[in-house]
């Protein structure tokens, strides 16, 4: 079923871009010229798109600060907003961190943005603080999005990050080339602070379990074997390593594309080898179940059981004889709980360059929010963030 409702955009900075012509004439150059992309290079935006429960597209936003914009994360709020955090590398300018605050209809209601590395992962604590974690460690903003803290002078680089359940929020990264986990209180004062692996380890992802511990969910190396594998360690409400786990067969780049709680005390992961795959462990951390999904990351597994997962697929444009173009198009597709397909949206756009699908969240209405970057000509290049 493809989506039919009803649409809105909305912009921080609208570009005037380029048209079709010249790009078709640009290419056609390519050969006699060398003209690849205009003056100031290839940049990206942000798009988030929102569909109902059965796939209906409801809105859709573009965030464009008239640079290099990318995301790499979204959570919705407990008002029905969005966080979502990535990057703002303005043309000929320093690296910046972007933080955007977006309402239940997608419009931006404020952004925080300024010199520092970008933003890996976005969360929000049951008291309103907002955390944005990174390569410096972590940033704290106050739901207006004024900065409270940034801790620049942190000597670990952070990669995911979550809210916990009595009021803090727990992050995971790596220190030098060991796994780290730090855990911070309801009144955002470090609780403890540990490492694990020794060797080339890498965190993707942790989630906090409903018994108070965590899952942590990354990449490592194993002893003379080529490639990285995923690494599972289940730690206690005091981070310390219960039991731990590899996934992977194949000597390749394999990571996490989820992890979530099962009924039961159990937890589900999926992740990419070759294919994306979901193993399925009890409380104990047996392995139940097994198998191969007929998807593509960002993938997520949904409150019925069922899954979601966000892509873009491209289609040959004929406006071009002799180098025809690729015209891509965003999709959120959701599958049942024995992986057959119930919807494939369509989403009400295409893009003249490369996208990419980056997350998919379930949002507290039973849909679903897609976040993607996608490669754009600016006209303007910035040398200020917006």
């Amino acid at each position: 079923m493809t989506g039919s409702g009803s649409w809105r955009r909305h912009e921080i900075h609208r570009l005037q871009r380029p048209g079709v012509l010249a790009a078709g004439l640009c290419l056609l150059l390519v050969f006699t010229a060398g003209c690849l992309v205009p003056e100031y290079g290839v940049g990206r935006d942000i798009l988030v798109f929102k569909v109902d429960a059965g796939g209906t597209e409801q809105w859709q936003t573009v965030i464009d600060t008239g640079g290099d914009d990318s995301a790499t994360s979204i959570v919705q709020t407990a008002d029905g907003g969005y966080i979502v955090g990535g990057e703002v590398l303005p043309w000929r300018g320093d690296q910046s961190y972007g933080i955007f605050k977006l309402d239940g209809d997608g419009s931006v209601v404020w952004n925080a943005t300024g010199r520092g590395s970008p933003v890996s992962s976005v969360a929000k604590t049951t008291g309103g603080t907002i955390v944005a974690a990174g390569e410096s460690g972590v940033r704290l903003l106050d739901p207006a999005g004024k900065v409270l803290e940034s801790d620049v002078g942190a000597d670990s680089t952070l990669q995911s990050v979550v809210g916990t359940a009595d009021g803090g929020f727990v992050a995971a990264g790596t220190d030098g080339e060991d796994l780290l986990v730090l855990k911070r209180d309801r009144n955002l004062t470090e609780e403890w602070r540990k490492t694990y692996g020794t060797d080339r380890d890498v965190v993707k992802t942790i989630i906090q379990t409903s018994d108070g511990g965590y899952l942590v969910g990354g990449m490592t190396s194993l002893p003379n074997r080529n490639g990285s594998y995923v690494w599972l360690l289940r730690l206690n409400s005091s981070g310390d390593l219960i039991r731990n786990a590899t996934l992977g067969s194949l000597p390749q780049y394999n990571t996490v594309a989820f992890m979530g709680e099962v009924p039961g005390g159990g937890y589900t992961v999926i992740y990419t080898n070759v294919t994306l795959e979901e193993v399925v462990f009890d409380r104990e951390g047996n392995v139940l179940e097994e198998r191969t999904l007929n998807a593509s990351a960002p993938i997520l597994k949904t409150a019925d059981g069922g899954y979601v997962s966000g892509t873009v697929t491209y289609r040959s444009s004929s406006r071009f004889l002799i180098l025809p173009d690729q015209v891509g198009v965003p999709h959120i597709m959701k599958l049942n709980a024995d992986g057959l397909p119930e919807w494939d949206t369509e989403l009400n756009t295409t893009f003249e360059l490369t996208a990419s699908a980056v997350s998919v969240i379930q949002t507290a209405d039973g849909g679903y929010a897609l976040l993607v970057n996608r490669h754009d000509y600016p006209e303007v290049p910035r040398t200020e963030p917006a």
